[in-house]
């Protein structure tokens, strides 16, 4: 037969070499990488390839780099566009951005109001107009952006950032 305790072919788990060894390290090595690869597997890991969604290119956008608060905490910002100047007294509507959502998504209202937007939720978020007309900037947490509608039509805007986020301002004359 051959060597006892060396871990040969003929009895690879029968261990008897000095610790410190280099045949006692490699066998060390051998039984963390089989652990760790059975815990990989428990715990929901798997080869390559067997688990999670597939996400093609084309379902990602990614939007153009910007400034978003470090924290919570940290001070709202202003708003992003001042409010136009419409006349005192004028028509205005408001509309919450929560956490990937519109308070008001489908808002009606008349030439020449001023609609704001709040973001009341803990993530950034857009205000754009589907053909680019109004909005874009990103939006913090606290932060508001306004439109004043001067012509009349649909408006689709959405969030670019949250791409299931949309909604539609009407405005009538």
């Amino acid at each position: 037969m051959g060597t006892t305790g060396s871990g040969t072919r003929e009895d690879p788990w029968n261990l008897k070499t000095a610790p410190g060894t280099s045949e006692y390290q490699m066998w060390r090595v051998l039984a963390l990488v089989v652990v760790s690869a059975f815990a990989a597997t428990a715990c929901g890991g798997g080869a390559v390839g067997t688990a999670g969604p597939t996400i093609r290119a084309s379902d990602v956008t990614t939007p153009a780099p910007t400034a978003v608060p470090a924290s919570p905490t940290a001070e709202p910002q202003k708003s992003l566009e001042p409010a136009p100047t419409a006349v005192p007294g004028g028509p205005t509507a408001s509309v919450d951005i929560f956490d990937n959502g519109f308070s008001r998504a489908d808002l009606v209202v008349t030439v020449g109001t001023t609609v704001t937007w709040t973001n009341t939720g803990r993530r950034a978020h857009t205000v754009t107009g589907r053909d680019g007309s109004f909005g874009g900037e990103v939006v913090g947490s606290s932060a508001t952006y306004a439109h004043t509608f001067t012509t009349s039509g649909e408006f689709p805007y959405i969030c670019t950032i949250h791409s299931d986020m949309s909604g539609t301002i009407t405005v009538t004359p």
